[in-house]
């Protein structure tokens, strides 16, 4: 728990902002969606533990949950 808690701080010193939690093939194709318009997009797998009643129906199809930070890239880079 302290790797993953270390991550999301590394997250939000760099800017990124929670966008969305999904699961199945919905994350890759939201995360290439954010990349189209020009965001930097990272995509965190969730655990069970951390997402708790969003798991009931997830653990059942045997899918991965994840999170999807994104962040506007600079226009003057």
């Amino acid at each position: 728990m302290a790797e993953i808690a270390k991550i999301k701080e590394e997250l939000k010193k760099d800017g990124m902002k929670l966008a969305s939690i999904s699961e199945g093939e919905h994350p890759k194709r939201t995360v290439e969606m954010y990349q189209e318009l020009g965001f930097d997009a990272y995509l965190e797998a969730v655990s069970p533990e951390e997402c708790r009643d969003c798991t009931k129906y997830n653990l059942l199809e045997n899918e991965t949950i994840y999170r999807i930070y994104t962040k506007a890239k600079d226009s003057y880079e």
